[in-house]
């Protein structure tokens, strides 16, 4: 998942970049637009920081703010998107279902995220460059990072997983996700700072290097997801990928099946029903009674309710089925009455014979 991961996000990365800096620029400052691009290159190898910025410098000249530049922009930004939200699925044991509209709603809310977060570092620099002069501040570097990073990492962490979650709940993944890229930049700094193999193969080199960082920072990503999945309880690890996600999925999104059948309906529903649980077919010689008394009928003219979900209990996942269906007055004066006589005859009848 995080080599996908990575192929997205090279795909994506001009796109997005170009996005961000074309937003920073309706705020029309050009000092704020030149944050944001030494910020990006200072993230990069010197080939690869002026391969992105030879790309944005064109894209920009190319593309402009039109509606039509601006939709393909978001096209190609929401592939990591996308990309995300079934790496996610899987982590979590879930089928991932959204639909496009869902999709670039997920993907908006994210970049906006991502946007702020890239703001808040971008203000966070310019204010310790008006106090450089100040030895200790540089320690607050990381710290600055890693709150940036949480501000638009909190939202992927909430938004991609297809099942509810609270805030409180996605915290740990969403720091081991900011802390694991603080590291991670600093490592490739410090790879960049104390070699200069990759100059050597000029472009390609820069490439390559940028790939492989995006292939660790995709890496990071999966692992906070998988924090938030193991600590919440989310992935069992069963054969299948069928866990607590799944089956929260499946009763959030509500009864499987819902209808109003004739007498006719009813009776298929019912056969099939009955095979299906039971394993008893037509012609098959029927079980014993189990003591229970009859139950009032179908009207002739009336509908049997039906209703199927998945239920999720403490104990396991249960299968529930529910019939509903009127009765006329007679059938209910009689069935009133046989219930009372039974109940008088074996008042602990209810708790041995179990529901109807």
């Amino acid at each position: 998942m995080a080599g996908s991961l990575a192929y997205n996000a090279f795909v994506s990365l001009i796109p997005l970049l170009l996005l961000v800096v074309l937003l920073v620029s309706l705020l029309g400052s050009e000092q704020l637009e030149g944050r944001v691009s030494g910020l990006v290159a200072s993230s990069l190898t010197p080939a690869t920081g002026n391969l992105v910025s030879n790309a944005l410098d064109s894209a920009s000249e190319g593309t402009g703010l039109s509606i039509v530049g601006i939709v393909v922009l978001l096209w190609g930004t929401l592939k990591i998107f996308r990309g995300l939200d079934t790496a996610f699925s899987e982590i979590y044991e879930t089928e991932d279902s959204n639909e496009f509209v869902d999709q670039l709603r997920d993907g908006l809310v994210v970049f906006v995220a991502l946007l702020v977060g890239i703001t808040a570092m971008v203000a966070a620099s310019t204010a310790f460059a008006a106090f450089e002069s100040l030895p200790w501040l540089g320690l607050l570097n990381p710290l600055v990072l890693v709150l940036g990073l949480s501000i638009a990492f909190l939202p992927l962490y909430y938004v991609f997983p297809d099942t509810d979650l609270s805030v409180r709940g996605i915290l740990p993944g969403v720091l081991t996700a900011a802390v694991g890229w603080a590291l991670l930049q600093g490592a490739f700094q410090f790879y960049i700072a104390f070699s200069d193999k990759s100059e050597a193969y000029g472009v390609l080199g820069g490439v390559i290097l940028l790939v492989t960082w995006l292939y660790f920072g995709g890496l990071v990503l999966l692992l906070g997801a998988v924090v938030n999945a193991v600590v919440g309880g989310y992935a069992t690890g069963a054969s299948g990928g069928v866990g607590r996600g799944a089956a929260e999925q499946a009763a959030n999104r509500g009864p499987l099946r819902e209808d109003r059948l004739n007498r006719d309906q009813a009776a298929s529903y019912l056969r099939r029903l009955r095979e299906d649980v039971a394993r008893r077919y037509e012609g098959m010689e029927p079980t014993t009674t189990d003591g229970t008394r009859g139950r009032p009928r179908m009207p002739e003219t009336g509908t049997l309710e039906v209703e199927e979900r998945a239920v999720e209990e403490d104990d396991g996942q249960r299968y529930e089925v529910r019939l509903r269906w009127e009765i006329d007055e007679t059938d209910a004066r009689v069935y009133s009455e046989a219930t009372a006589t039974a109940d008088t005859e074996s008042p602990d009848r209810s708790s041995t014979t179990g529901d109807d």
